[in-house]
């Protein structure tokens, strides 16, 4: 396993010992002790059916697996399952309506039972039941029916032909649960079961032996699991809480922790920590995308209940394609990587920037091009009829209130765009949401009802724009030279997982 291989899986800010990206070397499990993880932004629960947060599904895809998973190139790898089904080996029906799934021979599960196919069609029936929230539910989308054919073999039929039938036990989103553990816990009892959702037996290499909601793991190794000379540490702590910068500072700075990820940090506090001489800040272009969320909806308090901030009622703005373009037009891309995120950041056009072989190579949007967005805004009939610096149209000013959370850097990243979308004639009103309304970057807590979201001032001219990686967020850490493990290679199962990114953005509930 070498670094390129173990960032780009992670797809997030990294910190490991030095040691973790010598050889390998081969030996008895549990040899190199003890690895001690900080995430910044603490798992509040073990698994990913029942949270989309990236900091719980990488902790939980320590215990729990997928029958595949992608590699930094994008290409499937099989990981329970003995090979990846495609047209070619007979594995996915030439019709693309069934994709056949075959386990490796004696798979265990760590209490030392065997791991069978009816515990897969089991995940399946936990995660599509009524009633259960399963946050993985699009993974199970046109599936009509699972059939067990034998132990080690089950066949997932689709309503219709499904080019990309790889959605079910896919990638760590889909690990497989274990049928004797989580048979009460179909429907809406899935919540309910404390035990299994916090200390699920699994597969994978390490079993939880106390776990703390959005606080600490432990783990131990797995005796059952599959690869006698893995994992190559005895045991795992998994921290979790505080702030990037604190977390960078455990790595880099007291050396009390061997891994820290996510350092949204600004380059130059970056560098600062690094300082400390205890480890270094290393990254790698990921799949996590900064972006700005428009309200496409009208949220005007004037509409009758139940139609505000709905796709009956378009935008009286934000609809026009001119007028987005403009605004994204305004934007200097390659600044905002800059004084963001520096070796971390990449600037990018498209929504899935990598693997390569998914990846446009689009590029418009990287040249800031302040003219041609006026231009573009007086096309759409935009002028600054009264000449206070402000377009208007209709009578109305082209006014956008611009939301993120209260992140520092997102923060600097504000101000920026205020300061050119002014300058093409926009008003910008700006306003910091508290993280939890995040999902998935920021600390990830219950999503709350739109009721109890936070107010804010609507119009029928207002934005919300809630923004994300400002291109592409690889993974920024830092490495603890303490450690002479360098077995501490194989912990590439510590997060080989990728989020996908999800925002509110309608618009709130005028202030009253």
């Amino acid at each position: 396993m070498n670094m390129k291989t173990l960032l780009m899986g992670a797809v997030a800010s990294v910190a490991l010992a030095p040691a973790a990206f010598a050889a390998a070397h081969e030996g008895e499990r549990g040899r190199d002790g003890e690895v001690k993880i900080i995430y910044w932004q603490a798992p509040s629960i073990m698994t990913p059916y029942l949270s989309g947060g990236t900091k719980d599904l990488e902790a939980a895809s320590l215990v729990i697996e997928p029958l595949g998973r992608y590699d930094e190139t994008g290409a499937l790898v099989p990981y329970l399952a003995a090979e990846i089904p495609t047209v070619e080996n007979g594995g996915v029906s030439e019709d693309l309506k069934s994709i056949t799934w075959k386990l490796k021979e004696g798979l265990l599960w760590s209490d030392g039972s065997p791991v069978t196919s009816a515990d897969v069609k089991f995940t399946a029936d936990y995660c599509m039941a009524p009633d259960g929230g399963c946050a993985q539910a699009s993974k199970f989308d046109g599936v009509e029916s699972i059939d067990v054919i034998d132990d080690l073999t089950v066949k997932v039929n689709f309503k219709d032909a499904k080019p990309n039938p790889y959605g079910p036990f896919m990638g760590a989103q889909s690990p497989i649960i274990q049928k004797a553990q989580f048979a009460e816990c179909l429907g809406a009892k899935a919540p309910e079961c404390t035990e299994a959702n916090f200390n699920p037996i699994g597969t994978g290499p390490f079993m939880v032996t106390d776990f703390r909601p959005n606080d600490v793991i432990q783990m131990e190794a797995n005796p059952n699991y599959r690869d006698p000379g893995k994992p190559a540490f005895a045991s795992l702590t998994f921290k979790g809480g505080g702030d990037a910068n604190a977390a960078g500072r455990a790595v880099m700075e007291t050396g009390e922790y061997d891994y820290a990820w996510n350092m949204q940090l600004a380059p130059d506090v970056l560098a600062k920590i690094a300082e400390g001489g205890k480890g270094k800040p290393i990254s790698a272009f990921g799949t996590l995308v900064e972006r700005i969320e428009m309200n496409m909806t009208d949220p005007s308090p004037d509409l009758p209940e139940g139609e505000r901030a709905t796709v009956a009622h378009p935008h009286p703005i934000l609809s026009d394609f001119k007028v987005r373009k403009a605004l994204s037009m305004a934007i200097d891309r390659p600044l905002l990587v800059e004084v963001g995120y520096g070796q971390a950041g990449r600037p990018t056009c498209n929504l899935v920037p990598a693997p390569e072989l998914y990846a446009s190579d689009n590029t418009e949007c990287l040249t800031q091009d302040l003219e041609g967005a006026k231009a573009l805004l007086e096309e759409a009939g935009w002028t600054d009829s009264d000449g206070d610096g402000i377009r208007d149209k209709d009578g109305k000013k082209l006014s956008l209130l611009y939301q993120t959370s209260t992140n520092a850097v997102r923060q600097d990243f504000q101000a920026l765009i205020k300061d050119w979308w002014n300058q093409i004639g926009v008003e910008v009103e700006l306003r910091n949401l508290d993280a939890s309304v995040f999902f998935g970057g920021d600390p990830v807590r219950p999503i709350p009802s739109r009721s109890s979201m936070p107010t804010s001032k609507c119009t029928p001219t207002t934005l919300t724009a809630l923004t994300r990686r400002p291109t592409c967020l690889p993974t920024v850490a830092a490495v603890n030279p303490n450690h002479q493990a360098s077995g501490r290679a194989k912990t590439s199962t510590v997060s080989a997982t990728k989020s996908m990114t999800r925002c509110w953005t309608n618009c709130r509930a005028p202030v009253n």
